[in-house]
């Protein structure tokens, strides 16, 4: 069967990859490997030897082929076998050449204004949510209140009305810590609540009678810190945006969303902003 060339007739000779003889020649390279390692391990020279000649063989044939320019961005089994069983001829990459369309420089710059994007977004953490910390420190404070039921709770009428004020008081910093920990965005009844908590284990702590001392400072610190993570909830958001939300420009934006005409103009209207932005720096 006749080659045929996949990428038309023009370019030089020097640049052309025949995958018939890139493959044929790996595996000819292949068997002397085999033959090479055969003849080192039953002590047989001559077929050392002739093992290695097949390498060489093999490897000079893959080489005329093309190999070391046969490029591609995507290659599979059966793409690599219905070139060689139709032996397609294609234009090999020459050295130091680079993609020089137009659709690959605006999307190197496009990337690049990302990547300084994603750095200058990493000098600035303002955005910095503390709800989920003020989840995470009223689920620890319910987790020790809880423990210390087994502990620092008698067995009396005082007992029990201190464990059945406190199991409330859990359950309730529990529910409040999750939604601040794992619902982004602000949490107004999630924070009054704790707060109403904490300031009641407060109350009760110093106010309320108790078997044990150490249970009263339990409940105290508690509340503090209840009251601490409540108010800090209320002023930070728990990171209602998704990540990198802040690396799409407004054109891409447009494009994702529907109203713009097309990536390319997207992708041009982004660069003319770029281009503004840097204008008016100082």
């Amino acid at each position: 069967m006749s080659e045929t060339t996949s990428a038309g007739q023009s370019g030089s000779h020097r640049t052309l990859v025949r995958p018939r003889a890139v493959w044929g020649g790996l595996a000819l390279a292949l068997v002397g490997v085999a033959l090479a390692g055969a003849g080192l391990i039953l002590g047989s020279w001559p077929v050392a030897g002739g093992g290695a000649l097949v390498l060489v063989m093999g490897a000079g044939v893959s080489l005329a082929g093309g190999i070391m320019r046969d490029a591609t961005t995507r290659l599979t089994p059966a793409r690599a076998v219905r070139a060689v069983r139709q032996g397609e001829v294609h234009i090999g990459v020459e050295p130091g050449r680079q993609a020089s369309t137009a659709a690959a420089r605006e999307e190197a710059v496009r990337l690049s204004d990302m990547t300084h994007r994603l750095h200058a977004a990493a000098r600035k953490p303002a955005d910095l949510a503390w709800a989920p910390v003020a989840g995470g420190m009223l689920l620890l404070g319910a987790a020790v209140l809880l423990v210390s039921q087994w502990e620092l709770v008698a067995h009396t009428a005082t007992g029990r009305s201190n464990s059945f004020r406190d199991t409330a008081a859990v359950i309730l910093l529990g529910l409040a810590g999750l939604r601040l920990a794992l619902i982004p965005g602000r949490h107004v009844i999630a924070s009054g609540v704790a707060g109403l908590v904490g300031a009641g284990l407060v109350v009760t702590g110093i106010l309320a009678t108790h078997d044990h001392v150490a249970l009263a400072a339990v409940e105290t610190t508690t509340g503090a810190v209840a009251i601490i993570s409540a108010v800090t909830a209320a002023v930070s958001a728990s990171g209602s945006r998704r990540p990198f939300d802040h690396t799409r420009t407004s054109a891409c934006q447009d494009v994702a969303d529907g109203r713009g005409a097309s990536p390319k103009a997207a992708t041009r209207r982004g660069l003319a902003a770029r281009d503004r932005r840097r204008s008016v720096r100082p």
